[in-house]
């Protein structure tokens, strides 16, 4: 009887929390922006100063963001044990159209000014608590949002990150090509605010920054993995943004 009571209870619990997912909605953005002080940002180009007294001009730089998923803060122990009593499924898709999960590649660009918004979409989670969000960079397809015109010399088809630009040394002298393209993936999970969906509070919006400064702060560009490392050095520089998407 207790059990077959728990069973009841579970049933009515999470039927209740179905009739609520209609509604709710995430909207997501991405925006560049430096961190430091005496940083320059004009056009497309963005220029900083090194700790070692490197200066380093990105003329170009395209990174491809392949997908971004919710992830719903640790469920309480009563909750467990209710869903654990109910025949219900309850897996988690982790596919294009997840409620969860955003996976439509986009590609985003510096020639886009610093504080400007790329909107990337909207997610339709069930209500609840989300603790974290997890960006995965990864390779852009044909069907990628944001794709470099085919003018601009750049093919971000089957690439993650695309950087180009000059560094001078510390001791001063001609400023010194490089260019780092590379196809891996990188993945970073980032807290999220205190976001929270209810009836009460069915929409939110939440913006994710990038800090352009600090991806090639400490990459040796001479390295032959100088472009992988500049792509984990991307995806920490993720933060949270005020900015709204």
């Amino acid at each position: 009887m207790i059990r077959s009571s728990c069973l009841g209870l579970a049933l009515l619990a999470l039927s209740a929390c179905g009739e609520r997912v209609d509604g709710m909605t995430v909207t997501l953005g991405l925006e560049h922006r430096a961190t430091a002080q005496g940083v320059q940002a004009a056009g497309g180009e963005r220029s900083f100063t090194r700790a070692d007294g490197q200066v380093l001009t990105l003329t170009r730089g395209y990174v491809t963001l392949g997908s971004v998923e919710l992830k719903p803060c640790e469920e309480a122990l009563g909750w467990r044990l209710l869903k654990a009593l109910s025949p219900i499924g309850t897996a988690h898709a982790h596919s294009v159209g997840s409620p969860l999960r955003l996976g439509t590649p986009h590609v985003s660009g510096l020639e886009r000014p610093d504080g400007s918004v790329l909107k990337l979409g909207t997610v339709r989670p069930p209500p609840g608590r989300y603790c974290r969000a997890r960006l995965t960079f990864e390779p852009a397809d044909a069907d990628a949002e944001g794709l470099p015109g085919a003018d601009s010399g750049v093919d971000m088809v089957g690439h993650t990150l695309w950087l180009e630009g000059t560094r001078v040394p510390s001791g001063g002298g001609e400023p010194q090509p490089f260019q780092l393209v590379t196809s891996n993936l990188a993945t970073v999970d980032v807290v999220l605010d205190g976001l929270t969906l209810s009836e009460d509070e069915p929409a939110a919006e939440r913006t994710f920054a990038l800090a352009w400064d600090t991806w090639l702060a400490t990459v040796d560009l001479e390295s032959p993995g100088a472009a992988a490392s500049a792509l984990d050095t991307v995806a920490r520089s993720v933060a949270m943004s005020s900015v709204a998407p």
